[in-house]
């Protein structure tokens, strides 16, 4: 029997291999209306991924959109190993932190609708039972929650919800499991002091739209972006088939950090889909690509919201790569010759981009179903996105 060690904040926490019994999800097939692909530098985009494929990333999914140049969508590797189902453009794949964006969105429009106001603090909008509980919850404005300056502590990295997380695949949570970690965590700094990205503010700021709409958050994710918006392969919490759909991928991760990829999928059912405005969707990667077209070229919101949600500031520890905003970031490569907005996600099973190039109006939407958490995998994610962000911007 083989057992792995973790020590996380003073906790000892033993993880037994050989009780993890793979669950393998058979994927149907599946097909949905997608452009034609025109983009001259399509073969260009097939040979990156096949290259970035054979070098370990199990499977991988791309979308780019041009203006100018045209559309391309592809596939790379495996949607399943075990059932040898090759990777098409058509699987759904899971998002990550992509979602905040969405739940960023979200508030925006609530704030559109009058409803919301971000400067006000969180204790407007939620009752008492809650902020109260929260480290500074009484402290913490929206813009805070929305920019990573609370400095909420990540219940994510609670030693309860990650000892249940890794040692009991098949529980799921619910918002009030959450939300009873993050009382438990410790806040970081104080609001406002400076920035540090965190799951709990969205979260907190899906919970915000729960009680300011009086539903649940989906709710007001469906109506207001993926009906309009046509994302008809986009799931999250209400449409049917979640949190398995029809076409999902499997999910592959070095678990157990001893180079030995595995499939997590049964995890990744129970665990990130239990999340919510911070993680928690299921989509093909033409639609996280649509909505990232869609924000950013005005569709969603107005002008003044879109600039609000775009002011930059840079993150210290990150030298400009990154700058953040409201719920996106800036991206730019280390040439620091093309730039681009949106979000990104990475997680054990999963990892993605989704970006919006605004010099010449081309989006981005790249995935692989291999754990990008995991350093040799980070690395061959991060290096295939710059060359695709590259290439497309040429």
């Amino acid at each position: 029997m083989k057992v792995a060690y973790l020590l996380f904040t003073g906790l000892l926490i033993i993880q037994v291999s050989s009780c993890k019994k793979e669950i393998i999800f058979p994927i149907d097939d599946i097909g949905f209306p997608m452009p034609v692909n025109t983009h001259p530098d399509g073969t260009a985009f097939q040979n990156k991924l096949d290259e970035f494929s054979k070098k370990g990333l199990v499977g991988l999914t791309l979308v780019v959109d041009d203006p100018i140049k045209g559309f391309w969508a592809g596939a790379s590797g495996k949607a399943s190993i075990e059932q040898n189902i090759d990777m098409t453009k058509f699987h759904l794949q899971y998002s990550g932190s992509i979602p905040k964006m969405y739940t960023g969105t979200s508030i925006m429009l609530l704030a559109e609708d009058g409803l919301i106001e971000l400067d006000k603090k969180m204790n407007e909008y939620l009752p008492a039972g809650i902020c109260d509980n929260i480290n500074n919850g009484n402290e913490i404005t929206i813009c805070q929650l929305m920019s990573h300056t609370s400095g909420l502590g990540d219940y994510t990295w609670n030693p309860g919800f990650y000892f249940e997380f890794m040692n009991n695949p098949e529980r799921t949570f619910s918002t009030e499991d959450f939300l009873g970690y993050l009382y438990e965590t410790p806040a970081d700094f104080m609001p406002g002091e400076k920035y540090e990205y965190n799951n709990s503010n969205f979260l907190v700021l899906s919970v915000v739209i729960d009680y300011v709409t009086g539903k649940n958050h989906a709710y007001f994710f469906k109506e207001r972006l993926f009906d309009p918006l046509n994302l008809n392969r986009t799931y999250y919490k209400i449409q049917e088939g979640y949190p398995h759909p029809t076409g999902t991928t499997n999910c592959y991760s070095d678990y157990y950090n001893d180079d030995r990829i595995i499939n997590i999928t049964d995890i990744y059912d129970n665990k990130w889909t239990s999340m919510q405005g911070d993680d928690g969707m299921i989509a093909s990667t033409y639609d996280y690509m649509q909505f990232t077209r869609a924000l950013f070229e005005g569709k969603i919101l107005s002008n003044l919201s879109l600039e609000t949600m775009m002011t930059w500031s840079r993150d210290p520890d990150l030298d400009d790569f990154w700058r953040n905003g409201l719920a996106m970031n800036c991206w730019r490569n280390d040439k620091r010759t093309v730039w681009g907005c949106g979000h990104s996600g990475s997680s054990e099973g999963m990892g993605g981009f989704s970006y919006y190039f605004p010099e010449k109006g081309i989006t981005i939407a790249l995935f692989t179903n291999t754990g990008t958490v995991h350093e040799k995998y980070k690395k061959l994610s991060l290096g295939l996105w710059e060359e695709i962000a590259e290439l497309a911007n040429e």
